[in-house]
């Protein structure tokens, strides 16, 4: 859906704060539209906002509007750029009195023309036809609401359920919301007089936001709250320790207020050294597992060293990020047998949209999380980069997603994403987002309503097979897999069983391959 910026809308309201009118103006310049009116306020504000005009006596409140009417209404409400010009349309002219606001807006895909080649600007519009234009046109959320006469499956159900979820319409008395009906001036006032007030608050409100880091195979979150604090959630592997900084700095960070260590695996917090080196940070949260990789081991002397505060929060207290924010721990444990499974699972609310970030959490921890919280969330970061580890369609099914972000690198050793997960996001229908696909992704939300930067991710249609997950914890470096090889050629190899390597004591290991020589072996 194509969506018009609010830059736009705020450059018509301050060039029409320059002309100031008063709302007495509505029955000084239309004869049929006295203050006692149903709609006199709505047409008194799209007068005063310049939306429409005073060229004739009576408005014609019962009036039907005709698309080249409604066309450039909405094209005025947004901003567009009403110079005429050639169309593509054969009976809209560049001589056309309205040609550039009807071209305008169908550039900007609030309207569409007709296959014939023809725009048809005095057909008239029906309610149904309008509810699709101002869902184009302005950022409405989503919505669920039904009408007797618009249920799920019918053509205008978006739309309509769009408008009654921003509170521009709520029907009729009678349940219905009549989208067969013709629309009337005094109808097509009303829609857009509390659309543009609608975006207006909006464009007010201030703003979070979401950054899932291109970090290879790995994973790191930014979080932007609308109060201006800062959250880091792990920073990839060493490698891109950097990369992380740079990103940061990009953003104007100076201070992070938070900083989040999901959990001990290299490719979560290897990364996290650099940036405490490069920024002031408030709080240092560790999920508080014992590893003892020499990553880990430095990562907290560096916090040590510079006298951060530390925490280790336990499941069910929230973070104070922002007051409007409500940050919970749904899931830590530093006594879990695994490194992922003491991930730290957060949970970001901001009014009516919610961030649910897994971390690597398995799918036990799923179902734990499943029956202490409500999990329900807009986006969701998958569990484990998509390994079939995490992500059960049970989860999946209670979460119900609007959008899911993946974390992986292209081409990685581990297979992610699984097909399972693939057919998983398939089964239940929502968008997906991949860093190895998209880079980057920041997601945007005022609370009400939501973007993402990136190209939606296409899940391929997969046949899943039934994994074979070992009985023991893989990542505890002593675990030895029934069946899987106890000499690899190289660490690649031995990472598609080991994901977190092996220590010394395991018959796989190899010194070889233990370059910091910490006893583990090809750990990440």
């Amino acid at each position: 859906m194509n969506k018009i910026f609010s830059a736009l809308l705020t450059l018509i309201l301050i060039i029409s704060m320059s002309f100031p009118a008063t709302t007495a103006q509505a029955e000084q310049v239309f004869t049929d539209v006295p203050p006692k009116h149903s709609n006199y306020n709505d047409i008194a504000y799209l007068l005063n906002k310049g939306i429409i005009s005073a060229d004739k006596k009576a408005y014609g409140v019962k009036d039907i509007v005709t698309r080249e009417e409604v066309a450039v209404m909405v094209a005025k409400a947004v901003g567009l750029d009403g110079t005429k010009r050639a169309t593509k349309f054969k009976d809209i002219p560049k001589s056309h009195a309205n040609s550039g606001y009807i071209q305008s807006a169908v550039e900007a895909g609030i309207i569409n023309g007709y296959t014939d080649g023809t725009f048809k600007p005095t057909t008239k519009v029906t309610r149904g036809h309008m509810a699709a234009f101002i869902a184009r046109a302005f950022d409405l959320p989503n919505g669920t609401k039904t009408f007797k006469d618009v249920k799920k499956g019918h053509t205008a159900y978006e739309a309509v359920s769009q408008l009654a979820a921003a509170k521009i319409t709520t029907g009729y008395e009678d349940g219905t919301f009549k989208p067969a009906n013709n629309l009337t001036r005094a109808h097509i006032s009303a829609f857009l007089a509390r659309a543009v007030k609608y975006q207006e608050n909006l464009n007010s409100s201030k703003k979070m936001k979401v950054h899932f880091l291109d970090v290879g195979q790995g994973d790191s979150i930014f979080i932007q709250a609308p109060n201006g604090k800062t959250m880091l959630i792990d920073a990839g592997t060493k490698d891109y320790g950097n990369t992380v900084v740079s990103y940061l700095k990009a953003q104007n960070v100076k201070k992070l207020d938070y900083i989040v260590a999901t959990h001990p695996d290299a490719d979560h917090i290897g990364g996290l050294n650099a940036v405490i080196q490069a920024f002031q940070v408030g709080e240092f949260i560790n999920s508080g597992k014992s590893h003892t990789t020499v990553t880990y081991e430095k990562l907290l002397e560096t916090v040590l060293s510079k006298n951060i505060r530390y925490k280790e929060p336990t499941v069910g207290e929230t973070i104070n990020l922002d007051s409007e924010v409500k940050t919970q721990v749904l899931a830590v444990d530093a006594k879990t047998s695994s490194t992922n499974d003491a991930s730290i699972v957060l949970k970001l609310t901001y009014k009516n949209v919610s961030f649910l970030l897994m971390g690597d959490a398995d799918t036990e921890v799923e179902a734990q999380i499943s029956k202490a919280y409500n999990v329900s969330a807009t986006v969701l970061k998958a569990g484990h980069h998509g390994s079939s580890t995490s992500s059960s369609l049970s989860f999946l099914q209670k979460v119900k997603p609007e959008a899911i972000v993946l974390s992986y690198a292209k081409d990685n050793s581990y297979g992610h994403p699984h097909k399972e997960v693939m057919a998983n996001i398939k089964t239940i229908g929502t968008k997906a987002y991949a860093t190895a696909e998209a880079g980057t992704i920041v997601a945007t939300t005022s609370g009400q309503t939501y973007s993402i930067n990136a190209k939606e991710f296409i899940v391929p249609i997969t046949t899943p097979t039934t994994p074979t997950k070992p009985t023991g914890d893989v990542s505890s470096g002593t675990y030895v897999i029934p069946g899987a090889p106890t000499s690899f050629k190289n660490c690649t190899e031995m990472r598609k069983y080991y994901p977190s390597g092996v220590s010394s004591s395991h018959p796989a290991y190899a010194a070889a391959r233990d370059g910091d020589k910490d006893g583990w072996a090809c750990e990440l």
